[in-house]
């Protein structure tokens, strides 16, 4: 009599079901931050949080830090990202390429705000006036909501053009205010929360783009289960006020995603 041989195998394959399921929830999620700061700033910045989100959710969660965001884009269209926090324009970006990208919480500012804004800056001695402005601008990478997205909103409104005024890409924001304050460029765009950190040194606002929705944090739908996802952004939404007092990245909150608030960015696009 021959053996037959499927039905073991199927009664096998239901026994190391759940066994590979597990696997998959158990998998360590890659995390990159914002790079904005130095590496280990933003290692530190973020670990309070992450270190949150793996002990509820059972799992580790690496942080991996990438300091050009076409390479971030990149990774995360690649399935090498897991979660990954973003700006507003990053995401647009990403969102038009790359579908997968599953936005799960805006990150609150100050005074638990789900909004932010950018600034231009100049030096004490630096010109007075958006008129006066006459050499080019020192803005940080080129997908930074603070570059030329924020440059073309704040010159628009003077009836100049970024492209006649000029600008060069130096990197991170606080490379922008350091540029400016050393007087390498007499005018820079940076987030105006950045810009607070160097007003001793004397960096001075000029002007201020109007309230552009948060940095979030947002999930790969193609890596991370709709299970896993759901239960990140339930953790960041319900984080309780008392865990959040020792955090840095978080410690104001975070907010429902909205796409609407988003149009600005969509808009500019067409």
């Amino acid at each position: 009599m021959k053996t037959i041989k499927f039905p073991l195998i199927s009664f096998l394959a239901l026994l190391l079901l759940p066994f590979f399921s597990r696997s998959l929830q158990a998998r360590e999620l890659v995390y990159v931050p914002l790079p904005i700061e130095n590496q280990e700033t933003a290692i530190t910045t973020n670990a309070p949080m992450i270190r949150y989100l793996s002990e509820k959710m059972g799992i580790s969660i690496r942080i991996h830090y990438e300091k050009n965001y076409e390479q971030i884009l990149q990774l995360f269209k690649d399935g090498k990202v897991d979660l990954v926090q973003l700006g507003p324009l990053p995401f647009v970006t990403l969102h038009k390429e790359y579908p997968s990208v599953r936005p799960l919480a805006i990150i609150n500012e100050a005074e638990g705000k789900p909004f932010y804004s950018c600034a231009l800056v100049t030096s004490f001695d630096g010109p007075q006036s958006v008129s006066a402005i006459s050499r080019p601008l020192a803005l940080p990478q080129r997908l930074s909501t603070c570059a030329l997205f924020a440059a073309s909103l704040i010159l628009k409104g003077h009836q100049r053009d970024v492209e006649e005024v000029g600008y060069s890409f130096v990197g991170n924001h606080d490379l922008v205010a350091l540029a400016v304050i050393r007087g390498e460029f007499e005018t820079g765009i940076i987030k105006t929360q950045v810009a607070k950190k160097y007003h001793n040194l004397a960096l001075k606002v000029m002007q201020e783009t109007p309230p552009l929705p948060g940095f979030m944090i947002a999930g790969n739908q193609a890596t991370v289960s709709e299970q896993q996802l759901q239960q990140i952004e339930q953790l960041l939404l319900q984080v309780p006020s008392e865990t959040r007092t020792s955090w840095i990245l978080g410690k104001d909150g975070f907010s429902p995603f909205s796409m609407k608030d988003f149009s600005l960015f969509f808009d500019a696009g067409r």
